[in-house]
């Protein structure tokens, strides 16, 4: 546990956790979009895309998570009680 009360690996599980349900929304979006495809359900489908897109962009924003946290860990100073 970190001097200032945060579990470095809670959170790194935490983070995870997200990665791993932002993923598991794209597939099932991929799956859905599939289905609009055979029924040629345009407009949902382009809604589905832009979802697919926006959570390839989120789970490209968690890249690298367990160095930033590494990192902010080593970063953070002491506590000091005056």
């Amino acid at each position: 546990m970190h001097d200032v009360g945060m579990n470095m690996s809670q959170l790194a599980m935490s983070v995870k956790q997200i990665d791993d349900t932002v993923a598991l929304a794209r597939g099932w979006s991929h799956d859905l979009f599939h289905a609009t495809e055979a029924f040629e359900m345009e407009r949902i489908g382009q809604k589905l895309t832009d979802a697919m897109a926006a959570l390839d962009e989120a789970r490209a924003a968690l890249e690298g998570y367990e160095d930033a946290i590494e990192a902010d860990h080593n970063a953070v100073g002491t506590v000091r009680l005056v």
